[in-house]
């Protein structure tokens, strides 16, 4: 089976994260979150989830280095999409929490990464809801 390709856009935004083992890296999100590898080069990959969850390995520093302390990355994500991601990287048997009901109206799901990396994947629970009634809720 061909690889598939994944979709050339413009990104808003990335992250780069360095990495102490570049290919383990790689792989921990292809198998542990289901990112696909869109290109790598010496010293470098780009990964990507679903649309504009966009990340960028770089190889750097020594394998006992800090690295991710302090540091979250925020993914918008589909609803129907967290379940399914928490099952995946609970297998891959990583630091999972939810998905969990936040009072800021969203649903998420907490990873940390082989480098310790904090990833949410964040998804609107009510898209009906103004921004003033969630506000209400939260400093409630």
């Amino acid at each position: 089976m061909e690889k598939e390709i994944p979709d050339f856009y413009p990104m808003p935004m990335f992250v780069k994260l360095e990495v102490a083992d570049l290919a383990r890296a790689t792989a921990w999100y292809e198998e542990a979150l289901g990112f696909r590898s869109v290109y790598a080069m010496e010293g470098m990959a780009h990964v990507r989830g679903a649309r504009y969850q966009d990340l960028m390995l770089l190889a750097g520093g020594a394998p006992d280095g800090p690295r991710g302390r302090g540091m979250t990355i925020n993914f918008a994500a589909e609803p129907e999409a967290l379940d399914a991601l928490a099952r995946r990287a609970s297998l891959a048997g990583e630091d999972v929490e939810g998905p969990i009901l936040r009072p800021w109206n969203a649903r998420e799901l907490v990873v940390r990464d082989l480098d310790g990396y904090v990833l949410t994947f964040s998804a609107p629970v009510d898209t009906n809801r103004s921004f003033d009634d969630v506000m209400k809720d939260v400093q409630a």
